[in-house]
């Protein structure tokens, strides 16, 4: 049975989706124009708005055309799926129903043709592949799309019915991925899952770390802008992505966007940089 989670990692992870979003590529004179035949997909217009917007933001220029093509192909195979998904089983089980009647396999596939990446074997094949292998090989990217599309199919109905959780953990309650996003609303802090885009309330009032719920010893750096920042935990030594202004985007793209407050990391004492020394 596959976990969504991928016994991995979330570094991996957070590599994976940035790859999978086109980041980096060399910008295009005329971003919008090159999207301009996916025009038409529900839900598409949105997500080329919003990565237009705050792409001054994040970490690196994103490769738009690329970015809009795959985000296209995601919201087709949502569509396809939405009927399918059964929010009141885990995600695995889901995902499970899906391999053994060959649609996901068959889902795989149809990514693979509408991003014109060859596959050198079966769809079915592909998804055994990464279930043993993990996320490896040519044929890897579509089949993280089509996982990826499904398991925001399954996070947008289960949060539709059942709004946001209250759940005090960095990893997602519904499909595994361990988040380093922060969204603040008003005076609630919530986490957003780069994997499904899920979102849950981790505290109200103020900030806690997300991984051992610390809410005294936090710093938060930013800049004169204050849309973003970077939590760091001096309990744990936890670093993690916040967005702290108002930023009107879809959830899938936050953790993209949050990625720009890596440019803060230099704002962190010697003791809070991963490999320094106490």
């Amino acid at each position: 049975m596959l976990v969504i989670c991928f016994t991995g990692t979330a570094a991996g992870l957070g590599d994976q989706f940035r790859a999978t979003m086109g980041v980096p590529r060399t910008p295009g004179a005329n971003l919008l124009s090159r999207t301009a035949p996916l025009r038409g997909v529900p839900g598409l217009e949105e997500f080329v708005s919003a990565l237009t917007r705050y792409r001054s933001l994040m970490l690196d220029e994103p490769d738009l055309e690329r970015a809009s093509s795959i985000e296209a192909e995601q919201l087709r195979v949502m569509e396809e799926v939405r009927d399918r998904v059964d929010d009141s089983a885990p995600l695995d089980e889901v995902l499970e129903r899906l391999r053994a009647d060959g649609a996901m396999g068959k889902i795989v596939e149809e990514v693979a043709e509408g991003l014109g990446v060859r596959m050198e074997v079966s769809g079915d094949e592909a998804y055994r592949s990464v279930e043993e292998d993990g996320l490896e090989g040519a044929s890897a990217m579509p089949v993280l799309i089509a996982l990826q599309a499904v398991a925001r199919a399954y996070a947008e109905r289960y949060q539709a019915r059942n709004g946001r959780l209250r759940h005090e953990g960095a990893t997602c309650p519904l499909c595994g991925t361990e988040s380093g996003t922060m969204v603040k609303e008003g005076d609630r802090y919530y986490m957003v899952c780069p994997l499904c885009g899920y979102e849950w309330l981790v505290s109200k009032g103020a900030p806690a770390c997300p991984r051992c719920g610390e809410r005294e010893r936090l710093g938060v750096y930013t800049d004169r802008m204050g849309i973003l920042g970077l939590g760091a935990c001096q309990g744990c030594g936890n670093i993690w992505h916040l967005i702290l202004g108002e930023v009107d985007a879809p959830q899938i793209l936050l953790p993209l966007i949050a990625m720009g407050a890596e440019r803060f990391r230099r704002a962190l004492p010697d003791a809070g940089r991963p490999g320094s020394e106490d």
